[in-house]
């Protein structure tokens, strides 16, 4: 089976029962140019409708200020309520949370040496000589839940990008959006943004087809009564299939609970069989702390 872009877009043809095949996402047929338009938005949102599993990532962050005056090379106006700025990552769709306690001790963006880091968990571990055998990594920390910490995400002009930079996510002429928090160090999890189709859960591409079909079939459609029905149509079948796609990611996490409601913790937000606030009044979720967005559709509806 073929994953390409080009592939999705004549699923979407097919889905709105369009006879035209597209050769190229970008070949100019109104066709191409009408789903292009609505691709990735609807991609963006999709992905932040759940926290899908497989989209899930986590990694350090790229230091722009410490209010301490403590870190080299970095500024030091962070707006009022947190001692560091960091970058929103590149490759973010949705910010789940930062971790308090992190993993990644030895990946500190750009103002640390990984070599500080030396119990096996390090990121470029060394790689074995030929026709021997690997040296197990030595035992590591014991594995902890992350905890999320205080964060907030603004946009801030003080930190603009070097003249000639490439245009980034989260990063404009103007200011860019950056990531709060007290939490030096600071790694992120996140919903990657996921180009790749091959990369998608199948469940997660069929919700997409259809979801991009329920924005395209008014316009390609030549009466426009019966795109407002197909529309109409269409938007049932993504609820459906987005709906499935959301269950599914929900039952295949881990969840435990002294009432096994298991549907309940996924929409809530919450994993694990640790209280719900933890003793400072903070709430302790952990791979779905962030939970997922409503996603709205061209006829007005919202799931």
């Amino acid at each position: 089976m073929s994953y390409k872009p080009t592939d999705i877009f004549n699923q979407v043809l097919d889905a709105i029962g369009n006879e035209t095949t597209i050769g190229d996402a970008e070949e100019g047929s109104r066709e191409s140019r009408v789903i292009l338009r609505a691709y990735w938005t609807c991609l963006r949102q999709l992905l932040r409708a759940a926290p899908w599993d497989w989209a899930r990532k986590q990694a350090p962050l790229f230091m722009l200020a410490d209010a301490t005056g403590t870190t080299q090379n970095v500024g030091t106006v962070v707006p009022q309520g947190f001692n560091y700025e960091y970058a929103w990552p590149t490759d973010c769709a949705k910010l789940r949370f930062v971790p308090k306690n992190n993993f990644f001790p030895g990946a500190l963006g750009n103002y640390s040496d990984p070599s500080i880091w030396n119990d096996g968990l390090s990121i470029n571990p060394p790689i074995p000589l030929a026709n021997q055998p690997a040296v197990p990594p030595t035992q590591g920390p014991p594995a902890r839940r992350l905890r999320p910490a205080r964060f907030i995400v603004i946009s801030d002009a003080n930190y603009p990008p070097p003249p000639g930079a490439v245009p980034a996510e989260g990063v404009g002429q103007q200011g860019r959006t950056v990531i709060l928090t007290d939490v030096y160090n600071a790694t992120a999890v996140y919903t990657e943004n996921v180009l790749e189709p091959t990369r998608w859960d199948h469940l997660f591409r069929a919700a997409l087809v259809a979801f991009i079909a329920s924005e395209v079939s008014l316009p390609l459609s030549k009466d426009k009564k019966f795109g407002l029905t197909l529309r109409q149509q269409q938007v049932m079948i993504a609820k459906s299939k987005v709906a499935e796609a959301r269950v599914a990611n929900g039952n295949e996490a881990w969840n435990q609970n002294d009432i096994p409601v298991d549907w309940i913790d996924v929409r809530r937000g919450r994993t694990g069989d640790d209280p719900y606030f933890g003793p400072f009044g903070e709430r302790i979720d952990w791979d779905y702390y962030s939970a997922y967005d409503s996603l709205s559709f061209a006829n007005g509806d919202v799931l």
